[in-house]
C-alpha cells in the first residue's frame, strides 16, 4: 500500500518541528527537493539500491555521509506521520566520521593536545562557548550540528557524572556520558550563556546561543569559530603551532582526531 502523504508537506512538517539553524534548514530543503523530483510518484516506494546510487553519485556538492543522514532524516519523520511508509535508506550505509572529503583532515594525536590548549586560552568572541563547544565536537565526537541541537534541559547532572541527550543522525536521541573535562567546560559556560525572549531563557532553549540568544547554526558559525580558534593560538610571541589549520579545520575533522582524554 502506498502512503497517500504529500511529500513536500512532509517535508516541511520535519523542517519546522527540529531545532536546525537557517542555514542547515535551506540546505536540508533543497536536498530533499531534489529526492522528491528524482524519485516522483515513487518516493515513498524507493529501494535501498536507488539510494545508494543516488548518494554516491560523483556530482554531487556535500559528502555521502551527509546525504545519506539527510535522507534518512526525512523518511524517519515520515515514518512518524504513517507506519505503512518504509524507510528505504539501509541502516548500514553510513560512512565512517574518520572518512573525511579531500581539504578536511582530521588532526594528529599532537594536535588534538594542541588544540585543547587552543581553546583553553581563546579570548576572542564569547570564549567560555568557544571552550565548551571544542571540547564536545573533540572530547565527546559530536558534529557540528548535534552539539548546538543540544537544549541547556538536555545537561542531565546526576550525583557522580554528567550526560547529554545527543540527537542522532537522522533522527532520535542517546544519552552519552561526558568525560569529566567536558562537562566542566560545559558547567563553566552556562553562567554566560547568551539568552533572549521568545528564543531563549536561562533554564531552557539552546545551549549553544548567538549574541542575540538565538541558536547557533553549525555552519558555517561552528566551522570559523573553530578555525579562529586554531588561527589564535599562541603559546609563545610569533609561535603559532596550529595555524595551518586555520583554513582546513572543520568539525568533522575535530570529532574524527585522537580524543585528548582518552589518553
Amino acid at each position: 500500500m502506498t502512503s497517500t502523504l504529500d511529500p513536500v508537506h512532509v517535508l516541511v512538517h520535519w523542517l519546522q518541528t527540529k531545532p536546525y539553524g537557517e542555514e542547515t534548514r535551506g540546505d536540508y530543503e533543497r536536498e530533499v527537493t531534489r529526492w522528491i523530483e528524482h524519485t516522483g510518484p515513487k518516493v515513498w516506494n524507493s529501494t535501498g539500491r536507488q539510494v545508494r546510487d543516488w548518494v554516491q553519485a560523483p556530482d554531487r556538492p556535500r559528502t555521502e555521509a551527509w546525504r545519506i543522514s539527510v535522507l534518512r532524516g526525512f523518511y524517519q519523520h515520515a515514518q512518524e506521520l504513517d507506519r505503512t511508509i518504509t524507510n528505504p535508506v539501509p541502516k548500514g550505509l553510513r560512512p565512517a566520521v574518520d572518512g573525511l572529503p579531500a581539504g578536511r583532515p582530521a588532526l594528529t594525536r599532537a594536535e588534538s593536545t594542541l588544540y585543547i590548549s587552543a581553546l583553553d586560552s581563546y579570548n576572542g568572541l564569547m570564549p567560555e562557548r568557544a571552550r565548551a563547544l571544542g571540547y564536545l565536537i573533540l572530547g565527546r565526537g559530536l558534529r557540528a550540528h548535534q552539539a548546538v541541537a543540544l537544549d541547556i534541559t538536555d545537561i542531565i547532572r546526576e550525583q557522580h557524572r554528567t550526560t547529554a541527550r545527543v540527537t542522532l543522525k537522522g533522527g532520535g536521541t542517546e544519552f552519552q556520558e561526558l568525560p569529566a573535562p567536558v562537562a566542566f567546560a560545559v558547567e563553566n559556560y552556562l553562567p554566560h550563556r547568551r539568552t533572549a525572549a521568545p528564543h531563549s531563557s536561562p533554564e531552557a532553549g539552546p545551549l549553544f546561543t548567538s549574541g542575540r540568544g538565538r541558536r547557533l547554526d553549525p555552519a558555517p558559525s561552528v566551522r570559523d569559530l573553530l578555525r579562529a580558534t586554531a588561527a589564535a593560538y599562541s603559546p609563545a610571541p610569533g609561535v603559532f603551532p596550529l595555524a595551518h589549520l586555520a583554513d582546513t579545520l572543520t568539525a568533522d575533522g575535530l570529532a574524527a582526531s585522537p580524543n585528548p582524554f582518552l589518553g
